[in-house]
């Protein structure tokens, strides 16, 4: 299980975007390596409060980590994260206990998030 994942939306607002395929993109490296995948998480569904203070002070700072702001508005990783879901839910069954192999992906690997570098 790979849970607990998120990055900061970031000033231009796409960081956590990239974050998120790239954590998608290391679940698929571990997966196709032997090690079975059983769920992939992001945390939280909405943003944090005082979360950059691990919850010792009370100073109002909102950290917009989650898949929506507080005001329930989908962030633009809440976005790619329902692409994500979206576009791997054949290769991901509701009824499977891990991602199936060999893993036939569900569109071409042409996004620059989605191609390896290097």
């Amino acid at each position: 299980m790979h849970t607990e994942t998120n990055f900061n939306q970031g000033p231009r607002g796409d960081e956590a975007v990239y974050w998120l395929w790239k954590e998608w993109a290391n679940v698929l490296r571990v997966r196709n390596s032997g090690m079975p995948i059983v769920g992939f998480t992001w945390y939280s569904l909405t943003d944090q409060m005082d979360w950059d203070t691990t919850l010792r002070e009370n100073n109002g700072n909102v950290n917009p980590l989650g898949l929506y702001d507080l005001d329930r508005r989908i962030r633009p990783v809440g976005k790619a994260y329902r692409k994500l879901i979206s576009s791997w839910c054949d290769v991901l069954p509701t009824q499977s206990v891990c991602l199936c192999v060999p893993i036939d992906f569900p569109e071409p690997l042409e996004a620059a998030h989605a191609t390896a570098v290097g």
